[in-house]
């Protein structure tokens, strides 16, 4: 009786389990490796459209707070595949059941960057606290003075620093901030600034 029972178990088990592998609804996450020990987060939340078509947005948190468009959103033979245009981005996991999530890889730029998702969120940004407001600073290197900008605004979701360059870009990436003391660093996309905090003045030595 009991060994009947658990085969029956196992059989009603068995599509659910199927099914499962193939449904790619839901939060996912994953890191790939930028250059050196530089980590990126990837995170993307897919859902059924209208009609049964994949929807979802894509995002990189290390690097900036907007949410990324993503298209041809597929699963097809136990692999989900996916672009993000605006970043020349592709990606192709294959359904791994033993690691619970797709093992893949991330193509930006002819680049290809092992990226495994697995079901989760990104968790919110660390608080730094006595930084926040609008910074700015002079960065000396030999082909001249670089202006260096950096806005903070902590919130519910943590501390949110966006840095810049004017000089080289308009564009702003999302800082990874640490205060200890008089010590402030900021990471940047591999990129990591130390300085010394003065309080009494709104510029940064970098």
């Amino acid at each position: 009786m009991l060994r009947t029972w658990m085969l029956a178990a196992v059989i009603a088990a068995g599509p659910s389990a199927a099914a499962m592998a193939q449904d790619a609804t839901g939060d996912w996450i994953g890191k790939v490796k930028a250059g050196g020990d530089v980590e990126l987060t990837i995170a993307t939340q897919i859902k059924a459209g209208p009609g049964g078509a994949l929807e979802s947005f894509a995002e990189s948190p290390d690097q900036t707070p907007m949410p990324l468009a993503m298209t041809d959103i597929a699963v097809k033979d136990g692999v989900l595949s996916f672009k993000a245009p605006i970043a020349n981005a592709t990606y192709s996991g294959k359904w791994d059941a033993a690691v619970g999530g797709w093992v893949g890889a991330l193509s930006q730029g002819g680049a290809e960057m092992p990226l495994t998702l697995v079901h989760g969120r990104a968790g919110p940004r660390p608080v730094v606290t006595g930084l926040d407001g609008d910074w700015s600073g002079v960065l000396a290197v030999p082909q001249g003075d670089l202006h260096l900008v950096m806005h903070v605004k902590t919130d519910a979701n943590g501390a949110l620093a966006m840095f810049s360059s004017p000089d080289q870009s308009p564009i702003e990436m999302a800082a990874v901030l640490t205060h200890q003391g008089e010590a402030v660093t900021i990471q940047t996309d591999g990129c990591r600034r130390i300085g010394r905090w003065n309080p009494g003045s709104h510029a940064r030595p970098s």
